[in-house]
């Protein structure tokens, strides 16, 4: 009781803690005698003993309402925060969802990582040299037997579910086949490095760290991300590597006529008549970049794949 009140907080749940986190809206606290509020006074706290402090301020609600006194100390808090980029703001709570998942898996494997025990240095094998009239003769300096047992520190897998509306199994199927088609496109490139690359840069755009985490309500993102850079992939491709570029033309051509049933005598024609081409064709590999280009498009269309 003789002890100040934010002390007392301070040993027992700071001092012991291995990670801090905060959410600010429009209250900041009430005054310790040491800083404006004990929550400030805890994360400064964290910070000076080099603890991880995850900080976030709320830009949902409208805060016109409440204390003006109290919003300016969060404000006057945020401000002091920015210079060194400790805090992170949201403008929705799916937003702030994906976030702290995101902040919070990140911080328990650094965590994890660093309680958890170093693996002991091995000994050296002592040499065994026998000799003798024994049946089994070891003989020699080099000759060594090692029967230790080496007990390798059990692994920590940390799994983190997905967010509730997160995509569907369905969604996810279309992103993976979205991301073949722009593999596909790529040039210069091997096709594990630019799958990597692709994967890379639709987390990036999503801001997750694993395409499971991305909402269902982003598909349309996505998809408009996908084609514009199918779009960009295809033109360059086109220029830059004309010859598979017509290979992966005439290879998803023949997929989509074979997923709706259409044979090249009865598709070919058709084709032709529809797009009003000088005179039929019967292979397609015969085909200019730019009639090739106009049958690969109502090919797709006709198999619902655009």
């Amino acid at each position: 009781m003789s002890e100040r009140p934010q002390a007392v907080i301070n040993r027992q749940l700071i001092d012991k803690a291995d990670l801090i986190v905060a959410v600010f809206w429009k209250r900041f606290g009430t005054p310790t005698g040491v800083s404006a509020s004990g929550t400030q006074e805890e994360i400064e706290r964290a910070i000076t003993q080099g603890k991880r402090a995850l900080i976030y301020f709320s830009d949902i609600e409208d805060i016109r309402d409440g204390d003006d006194d109290q919003k300016a100390l969060v404000k006057s808090f945020r401000d002091s925060l920015s210079a060194k980029g400790l805090y992170w703001t949201y403008r929705s709570r799916a937003e702030f969802e994906r976030l702290f998942r995101t902040h919070l898996a990140s911080a328990v494997q650094e965590l994890t990582a660093k309680h958890q025990k170093p693996v002991p240095k091995r000994k050296k094998a002592a040499g065994v040299s026998l000799t003798g009239s024994a049946l089994a003769n070891i003989q020699g300096d080099n000759n060594q037997v090692d029967q230790r047992v080496h007990h390798q520190p059990r692994k920590i897998k940390l799994i983190v579910p997905p967010p509730e509306n997160a995509v569907t199994p369905a969604q996810k199927k279309k992103i993976e086949g979205w991301i073949d088609e722009l593999v596909d496109c790529t040039a210069n490139m091997t096709r594990p490095a630019a799958y990597g690359m692709w994967w890379k840069r639709l987390q990036n755009e999503c801001e997750v760290t694993r395409y499971e985490d991305i909402l269902s309500s982003q598909m349309g993102d996505v998809e408009k991300w996908f084609r514009k850079n199918r779009a960009m992939g295809v033109r360059k491709q086109r220029t830059k590597s004309p010859d598979l570029w017509r290979n992966a033309r005439i290879t998803a051509i023949k997929a989509a006529m074979k997923s709706i049933g259409r044979t090249n005598d009865d598709y070919y024609p058709e084709i032709a008549r529809r797009l009003k081409m000088k005179k039929p064709f019967d292979s397609i590999t015969k085909l200019t970049k730019t009639d090739l280009e106009r049958v690969y498009r109502m090919v797709l269309k006709d198999a619902g794949s655009s």
